[in-house]
């Protein structure tokens, strides 16, 4: 009788301590809803006018590649994730961070060729190896997009970035943005306001061609063109209507003024609980 009265009361206090912990985890799960007070913001980068300045000295144009010195440079495609297998490039594939431990390119004449938009990160690693005694080592202005210009013209396809590029690239590149529909509030989210606003009715390629080539500014070669959509339904009917293959200056948002905000969105949660600890996976059972 006795024994059988204790297991009645540890089960008992098993229940009691199961219930606790669900009770808390429902709580925390509570506690961990999305934040609806967190809205899409605009994230800053300098103006155009405030660019951090790139070294001239580390940077090759296309025309410049026909020096004698290049010829027999080494290209290495310093691209982050394993797209130089997916692009079937005929270079070396090292990332930027592990250049500084590739000796036998110490002698020799070296390209890297970044993504385009990491223009900032690239300078830096360039500055770096020089002065540990990589002497002839150089970036291709425009990366992989003006290689394949030159190397793959006919794989050319109409530029697209992603939200992350755009706001990286931003440190450098002096976005010239132009948007397609975007209402009043998906303006106000942007990082910086844009040169030409077409509504819905306007979007033609003539339009839009005409307006870039009247401000168009050669002497500068990080001047870019973003377009960006509603969305990325709209980004690939507008993409069918509009060709820009051959200017490498004129690019689309990667899923249009959504992923943008979804992005920032995203940016600014990690932001506001940075340091927390993680809470538990919500429980279904006990």
């Amino acid at each position: 009788m006795l024994k059988l009265k204790q297991i009645i009361v540890f089960f008992g206090l098993l229940v009691f301590i199961s219930a606790q912990i669900f009770a808390q985890d429902v709580t925390t799960c509570q506690n961990n809803e999305p934040d609806s007070t967190i809205l899409p913001v605009a994230i800053s980068w300098p103006d155009n006018r405030n660019k951090q300045p790139l070294d001239k000295k580390n940077w090759l144009t296309i025309q410049q590649l026909s020096q004698p010195q290049l010829q027999q440079a080494v290209w290495v495609d310093v691209r982050s994730g394993n797209k130089n297998e997916e692009s079937r490039l005929d270079m070396l594939a090292i990332p930027l961070h592990q250049l500084s431990g590739a000796q036998f390119l110490f002698d020799k004449p070296v390209i890297l060729v970044g993504s385009g938009f990491d223009q900032l990160s690239v300078n830096q690693t360039i500055n770096r190896l020089r002065k540990k005694g990589f002497k002839h080592i150089f970036a291709l202005n425009g990366g992989i997009y003006e290689w394949q210009k030159l190397h793959q013209p006919a794989q050319l396809r109409q530029q697209e970035i992603t939200a992350e590029e755009f706001l990286s690239g931003g440190k450098t590149i002096h976005w010239q943005i132009i948007t397609l529909g975007l209402n009043a509030e998906q303006l106000a989210t942007l990082p910086e306001q844009p040169v030409k606003q077409f509504a819905q009715t306007q979007i033609t390629a003539s339009a839009l061609k005409q307006f870039i080539h009247n401000n168009a500014k050669s002497s500068d070669d990080f001047i870019r063109y973003v377009l960006i959509s509603p969305d990325e339904q709209t980004l690939k009917r507008l993409q069918q209507q509009i060709s820009f293959a051959d200017s490498a200056n004129i690019i689309w948002l990667r899923g249009g003024i959504t992923a943008y905000q979804h992005y920032v969105q995203q940016q600014t949660k990690l932001i506001k609980h940075a340091g927390q600890s993680l809470s538990r996976p919500c429980r279904l059972t006990i």
